[in-house]
């Protein structure tokens, strides 16, 4: 049986995800384990709903956006000054490391370089928000390793976000059987720089209109106005949405930073139940019979990414002459995988579906792997964040 009723299932969504989501965070897991467990229940485990790709890339677009607008909203000129370039070099150090390790470790196992790149991608992505919450959870002090690592889990998924921009432009050269500068170079470098150009030419839109509006419901209405067109022209001229979002985020918050603080608030506000559809739409998309044929690339995908977050942080942070601790531990403390990585897997099966059978199987696989190693992390993740503060001795002690 299916359930047809949009309404209803949204209800059974929400609820199915509220509850399960407790008991998750109670067993000292995220809640984002049981909203993918959720959709796993409702999908390829009684098949009660069943979402067509319209459905599933409007909440996708949509969650992004709104991600994406987030944390472009947190690179405010006073924030950027503060970390310094000893932090933004680890970021880049650290980002491509990753990339390039998972990327390589995938491909020799594979002999797929669609499979590595978008994996590799894919991986550089960290959980801020699973991060900061262990953080506080450990009352870590603010010391050397915490503000390094608040720092730039801040910064990661801006990175992140470029290098996957660039990764599945090459992809679809690859698919297309085209390896021309104009296919390989030029038209990622038209998608990046269009989509900045889009996202700050509506930021600024965005932010003339907001000075001219009172009241946070006033403020709601222009922000969501100003995502949701960023979304649809990107979509038009086949530009990264989620890029462009971000760099309207960015643009806004730095051209009315008063309204723009408003702004990310209300929006911070509306997300937690976008957030549970969002992450149960991953776990109906997960595939169980491609897991099982996947789990060793998942198995080397999850030793690379810790090999190239660890080995990154600790090449980075030796190259800025950081202080001890930050070279022995941060690599530790960015671990978490949430949010952005999977909301990247699901717009791989949105953005390679016009490349038949093999764009198909990429966005199903990329679903699987994410979402599977998404569980694992959120669990290494905070583990490791207590460890790093604990070792560095910034946890606070009775």
């Amino acid at each position: 049986m299916v359930i047809e009723n949009i309404i209803l299932l949204i209800g059974i969504a929400l609820s199915l995800g509220f509850v399960i989501g407790k008991i998750t965070h109670h067993l000292r897991l995220t809640a984002i384990v049981g909203y993918i467990v959720v959709g796993i229940i409702l999908g390829p485990t009684t098949h009660l709903v069943e979402l067509g790709y319209y459905e599933i890339n409007i909440i996708v677009s949509f969650t992004l956006g709104l991600i994406a607008f987030i944390i472009g909203g947190s690179f405010t000129i006073d924030f950027l000054k503060r970390l310094g370039k000893p932090s933004i070099a680890i970021t880049i150090i650290q980002s491509l490391a990753t990339f390039l390790i998972i990327t390589l470790g995938v491909f020799l196992f594979t002999h797929n370089w669609n499979i590595g790149l978008l994996l590799g991608s894919i991986g550089v992505a960290t959980a801020p928000a699973g991060t900061i919450a262990a953080l506080h959870d450990c009352k870590a002090r603010r010391g050397t390793l915490s503000k390094m690592t608040t720092a730039i889990v801040g910064l990661d998924d801006g990175v992140a976000i470029i290098i996957f921009v660039i990764a599945i432009a090459i992809v679809k050269a690859l698919l297309g059987g085209s390896l021309s500068i104009s296919s390989t170079i030029v038209k990622p470098l038209v998608e990046i720089f269009g989509a900045i150009a889009l996202g700050i030419v509506i930021g600024a839109i965005l932010a003339y209109s907001a000075k001219k509006s009172r009241g946070r419901e006033s403020i709601l209405i222009i922000s969501l106005a100003g995502i949701l067109m960023c979304i649809g022209f990107a979509e038009i001229f086949n530009l990264s949405s989620i890029l462009a979002c971000m760099f309207l985020g960015a643009t806004f918050i730095n051209l009315v930073p008063s309204i723009g603080g408003t702004s990310f608030e209300i929006i911070e506000g509306i997300l937690p139940p976008i957030y549970i559809i969002f992450f149960i739409v991953a776990g109906l998309e997960l595939r169980p019979d491609l897991l099982i044929k996947m789990s060793m690339v998942g198995i080397i995908y999850i030793g690379c990414r810790l090999i190239g977050k660890m080995s990154g942080a600790f090449i980075g942070s030796k190259w800025v002459r950081a202080e001890p601790v930050v070279q022995k531990y941060l690599g530790l403390a960015l671990l978490s995988q949430a949010g952005v990585a999977v909301g990247l897997a699901c717009m791989v099966a949105g953005e390679l579906s016009s490349y038949g059978k093999e764009g198909a199987y990429l966005g199903a696989m990329a679903i699987t792997i994410i979402a599977a190693t998404t569980v694992v992390f959120e669990i290494i993740g905070p583990i490791g964040v207590r460890y790093a503060v604990n070792r560095a001795g910034e946890t606070e002690r009775e």
